[in-house]
């Protein structure tokens, strides 16, 4: 009978180990669902103000100050899409933009959200922007954009900008 009743603890001690990582593993996945879930729900009612607020700053430019207002808005961006959007203002805006004073007025007129996750986010940007240069004809342009959201550290960075 002794042997019986010692496998009959091992056999209980397995039975109730097993139940403990099971449970613990079951409790790991509820929590982290709920951490995801509420920074989906954090990032959704986020991302949608620092959009309308940030596009206007990065797409909008005076040629008196673009220099300027490039170096602001590249603070905004995560570190490939800043390589980018530098390159590209280098070579094509700043350029065209001095040459025919260029000023560009961004006003975003809505704001929706795409994708929510814990740390990224897309949103749907609808904006107007008019454009003036040296021949004080102003020519106004509606556009779509989706902007993709990447978290760094605590701070949202715009990781890119989709016209659609």
């Amino acid at each position: 009978m002794g042997r019986l009743q010692s496998r009959l603890v091992v056999l209980v001690g397995a039975l109730l180990a097993l139940a403990f990582v099971v449970l613990s593993g079951v409790g790991g996945i509820l929590y982290w669902n709920r951490v995801e879930r509420v920074g989906a729900q954090e990032t959704s009612a986020e991302l949608p103000g620092l959009a309308a607020q940030q596009i206007p700053m990065i797409l909008g430019f005076d040629y008196q100050t673009i220099e300027r207002s490039r170096i602001d808005a590249a603070k905004l961006l995560t570190p490939d899409f800043r390589r980018e959007y530098e390159e590209d203002t280098t070579k094509n805006v700043v350029p065209a933009a001095k040459d025919r004073q260029i000023v560009s007025q961004v006003n975003v007129v809505g704001v929706g959200m795409l994708a929510a996750h814990r740390t990224s986010g897309s949103v749907m940007v609808f904006m107007n922007r008019t454009l003036t240069d040296k021949t004080k004809q102003p020519l106004y342009d509606g556009s779509r954009l989706r902007v993709d959201y990447q978290k760094v550290g605590r701070d949202w960075r715009i990781q890119d900008i989709t016209p659609i």
